[in-house]
């Protein structure tokens, strides 16, 4: 071995290498910079590429045979003793192997898993309300992707999030996880459009495809399934038969439908939608508008469903007509015949938020997923379920699935941490908190449960009171007062807890989260407050006036088992034990452990409490230590300091 590299500093190896080397990467930056200027196709870049990595053994094995100088080259009679030649093969093939190696290591576009995000198009049109044109561009794309099996699309809620910002590539591929980036522009003049778009392999900054398309305004639907197919070639190499089918399929053709419905999108989609109902109104008209230019637009007649089950939902019109509108809409969608994955989603979450009908929703979600695996709203939606079911380890995997796919959404953290939470799983669930924190700044759920699991941790009530009265300055959010109230009663400070149950509201939606909200009318906390004071008669004042507004939202909502709870917990603190176990234990049954896992304890927990009031503690602690056996269960608070044992 010592005689090889005698003879290495002989020749001119080395010098010849380090030359190539320099010619190489000179080369390499002006392919990159000149190709794309010119449109030239991506296999020639790569053909050039191949040649001058083909050249370097070439070089190699010049340089050590012959020697060079300024008159004559000649033959190096040495070079081709046996030992010296077979050392010196080999040295060429662990260099070749080794430069294709650490090239193709981060650069290949064929190893790991494909993620890709489309970034929000540009809209380089004179007038700024074309805007529905690029996020057209941008959500047609998405979607269209979405279908390929291999492909790990980031949703559309994620990349909105730098729609009109300056775009640093590399910053945001490594804030979403994306392997791949693809950004474009759209250019309407009257009635001719240009859009142009290239994808960057974003770990190494290079550009893999661009081209431009010009097209007029009736016929630009085609150019998203155009950059589609091409965009997945370039990544995987090639598609089935049946992907190219897939990717050559819309659910209109008529861009006035089209143009109404991504209108209605970015409104549904809007982060204020949840507080303000007539956004959703909005959309809902706009998407009519989408239906008279195409009567079988199953996209269109989807999103209007699912703006009606969000009014549902959300208790901006809790009522069977929403829920029965909903279901007309989708009727229509099967009558049509077209299998679309966002009709199975909304099916889905009509089952679910409607009926609580998990099989039926689990089945509909399933077929979401079959036609677009990488579907995040179908993954988030099937993880609530499971949770309702009690799975929640496989919840939090489809969380992490979805949040890999989503990563600016917030949603999907709260969610996640708050599932570890119930499971007093605290592995990584401060990073998960503070990962999400600055996905949305008034995060309410993902704050209050950082504060819940450093209550569990510390015990420290006080510490968790001053947290979520900073929130409350925060937001201005009157949910938390009831929760801000029960510390208080636990610390026994009475005057701070009237000053609370002052500004606590008469009523709450009915669809708050009973753990995180804690959910009670200002009649209701000032009964309990001077229940706890020893003022009878000033308490039983403010409960009956609980019991008489609790009786009238049954009649307009009958079987709401949260109204019988809180019902059922105002007949106890006016010892009508009798009323208070029927409206409890009937409550209980409505919303079972079996039928939902996750709050279903909560109701159970109601009805402890009221047997311990009425001094039952074996009743009490019978049903405490079934809850405390849940893999998910109350946590330690609840169970040990809160005020409700102290009666």
């Amino acid at each position: 071995m010592s005689a090889f590299f005698k003879e290495l500093k002989k020749r001119k190896v080395v010098k010849s290498i380090i030359s190539y080397g320099v010619i190489v990467f000179i080369l390499f930056q002006l392919v990159e910079i000149l190709f794309p200027i010119f449109e030239l196709p991506v296999w020639a870049s790569k053909f050039v590429i191949l040649l001058l990595l083909l050249g370097f053994p070439i070089v190699v094995f010049i340089s050590w045979f012959f020697d060079f100088s300024r008159d004559e080259m000649k033959v190096n009679k040495s070079a081709s003793s046996g030992l010296t030649k077979i050392i010196f093969i080999v040295f060429i093939l662990l260099l070749t192997g080794g430069y294709f190696v650490i090239n193709n290591e981060g650069t290949s576009i064929n190893d790991g898993e494909k993620f890709i995000a489309i970034l929000p198009f540009d809209n380089f049109s004179e007038d700024p309300n074309d805007t529905f044109l690029s996020d057209g561009m941008t959500e047609d794309i998405t979607m269209q992707l979405a279908k390929v099996k291999e492909m790990n699309v980031i949703s559309r809620t994620s990349v909105m999030k730098y729609k009109n910002e300056a775009k640093n590539i590399k910053n945001i591929a490594q804030e979403l996880g994306a392997s791949f980036i693809l950004e474009g522009s759209v250019r309407r003049v009257n009635n001719n459009i240009r859009i142009v778009t290239q994808l960057i392999d974003a770990r190494t900054d290079k550009h893999i495809w661009a081209e431009s398309f010009d097209t007029e305004m009736d016929k630009i639907l085609a150019v998203p399934k155009k950059i589609s197919e091409e965009v997945a070639i370039n990544i995987l190499g090639k598609l089935s038969s049946k992907e190219k089918e897939s990717l050559n399929k819309s659910s209109t053709e008529n861009q006035k439908a089209h143009n109404h419905y991504i209108i209605a999108k970015n409104l549904i989609g809007s982060s204020y939608v949840m507080t303000n109902p007539k956004m959703i109104y909005q959309a809902i008209d706009e998407l009519k508008k989408s239906i008279e230019y195409d009567q079988n637009y199953v996209d269109a007649y989807t999103l209007i469903a699912e703006a009606h089950l969000v009014l549902y939902w959300q208790s901006f019109d809790r009522t069977k007509i929403r829920l029965n509108k909903a279901k007309q809409i989708l009727d229509k969608v099967k009558d049509i015949g077209l299998n679309n994955p966002s009709y199975h989603k909304t099916l889905g979450e009509y089952y679910y938020r409607g009926f609580r009908n998990y099989a039926l929703a689990l089945e509909s979600f399933n077929l979401a997923l079959e036609l677009t695996p990488n579907f995040s709203e179908a993954l988030i939606q099937k993880a609530y379920i499971y949770r309702r079911l009690g799975k929640y380890n496989e919840a939090i995997s489809l969380f992490n699935k979805a949040k890999s796919l989503d990563p600016n959404n917030y949603t999907i953290y709260s969610q996640l941490a708050y599932t570890k939470l119930r499971l007093k799983d605290f592995d990584g669930l401060d990073e998960i908190i503070d990962n999400g924190l600055p996905k949305s700044i008034n995060n309410l759920s993902l704050r209050l449960t950082k504060v819940h699991a450093e209550l569990e941790r510390s015990g420290n009530i006080r510490g968790a009171v001053k947290s979520i009265n900073e929130l409350f300055e925060l937001t201005s959010d009157k949910t938390l007062l009831p929760l801000i109230f029960d510390y208080y009663l636990s610390l026994e400070d009475y005057s701070n807890a009237m000053k609370i149950a002052e500004l606590i509201p008469n009523k709450f939606s009915q669809n708050r989260q009973l753990y995180t909200y804690k959910p009670i009318s200002k009649n209701m906390a000032f009964g309990i407050l001077y229940f706890k004071q020893g003022k009878v008669n000033k308490s039983n004042s403010f409960l009956k006036s609980e019991v008489e507004d609790l009786k009238s939202q049954l009649n307009d909502s009958p079987g709401n088992y949260e109204l019988h709870r809180r019902l059922g917990l105002a007949y106890a603190y006016l010892n009508d034990k009798k009323s208070a176990l029927y409206e409890l234990k009937l409550s209980a049954s409505m919303l079972s452990i079996e039928v939902d896992a996750l709050y279903g304890p909560f109701y159970l927990f109601s009805l402890a409490e009221v047997y311990h009031l009425f001094g039952n503690r074996l009743e009490s602690k019978k049903i405490l230590d079934s809850l405390n056996d849940l893999d998910a269960g109350i946590l330690k608070y609840d169970f040990k300091e809160s005020w409700r044992w102290r009666i």
